[in-house]
C-alpha cells in the first residue's frame, strides 16, 4: 500500500490520469465556443443592423445567418 494518495494513483492509474487531462485539453475550443455562440446569435444575428452579411464567400440573409448560427451550436453541443 502506498503511503500517500498522490504515489497511489500515479501508481495505478497514471494512463488514465494522462487520458483525461489530454481529453480536457482538447475539449476546452469546443467548449470555449459553445459558450460564445449564443451571444452571438444575440448580438449579431437577431440584434444585427447590416443584412444581407457575407461569410466566407456566402450572402446570407438574418433568417439563414441564424440558422448556421444555431446549428452550429447544437453541433457544438452534441461534441
Amino acid at each position: 500500500m502506498e503511503k500517500t494518495l498522490f504515489r497511489f494513483i500515479c501508481r495505478y492509474s497514471l494512463k488514465q490520469q494522462i487520458a483525461i487531462v489530454l481529453w480536457t485539453l482538447v475539449s476546452f475550443p469546443f467548449l470555449y465556443y459553445s459558450l460564445d455562440l449564443p451571444k452571438t446569435i444575440v448580438n449579431e444575428s437577431i440584434q444585427g443592423k447590416e443584412w444581407p452579411m457575407t461569410i466566407q464567400g456566402f450572402e446570407l440573409g438574418q433568417m439563414e445567418h441564424l440558422l448556421v448560427l444555431c446549428f452550429s451550436y447544437l453541433g457544438l453541443v452534441l461534441i
